[in-house]
């Protein structure tokens, strides 16, 4: 289990590993390229999900949040009770190494700019998403909230059946 805080400046989280996402141009990504702006309006965006290329979380809140990493085989990190929003299954590919960041590096490419590198293994990975926020009882202010990745190994890549026009906000959310 990794336990990361990814503040977010775009309304978004993505997750993947830049050796996988240069494969699939077969190249290096530009300096400032705007990946964002292709995977919004063509296809392109459908193919990186269907291929395990990359896995975001959007439309979420500008904020700081706690981020949990764990294979299946782990213990759940976050109590069951605090998820509020859960989206699954994304494929993911893992070449060499993934990493987490805010989407902006997908609307401004910079390589390794605030990027957390991730300690799970190469591989193909079905992952699903946990949304949780913790409050204080007492006060019902939230003391804690973010998402755990949960990483299964796969022998070959699945249906991705993750929607990613799911509401997965949890700030703000009763």
């Amino acid at each position: 289990m990794q336990k990361l805080i990814v503040s977010t400046d775009f309304n978004g989280i993505v997750l993947f590993d830049p050796k996988v996402l240069e494969d699939f141009y077969g190249r290096k990504i530009v300096d400032g390229e705007d990946l964002f702006h292709r995977y919004m309006t063509t296809d392109e965006g459908n193919v990186v999900l269907k291929k395990g290329v990359i896995i975001p979380i959007l439309a979420i809140d500008d904020a700081g949040y706690d981020i949990f990493i764990r294979t299946n085989t782990e213990k759940q990190c976050i109590n069951k009770s605090n998820i509020v929003c859960q989206n699954g299954n994304y494929n993911l590919i893992i070449k060499k190494q993934a990493v987490i960041c805010d989407l902006v590096v997908i609307k401004d490419w910079e390589y390794n700019t605030d990027w957390q590198w991730l300690d799970i293994e190469p591989g193909i990975y079905s992952v699903t998403i946990n949304g949780f926020k913790q409050l204080n009882d007492e006060k019902n202010e939230i003391i804690a909230a973010g998402y755990e990745f949960v990483f299964t190994r796969e022998n070959t890549s699945g249906n991705c059946s993750a929607d990613i026009e799911k509401n997965m906000r949890v700030l703000g959310r009763e």
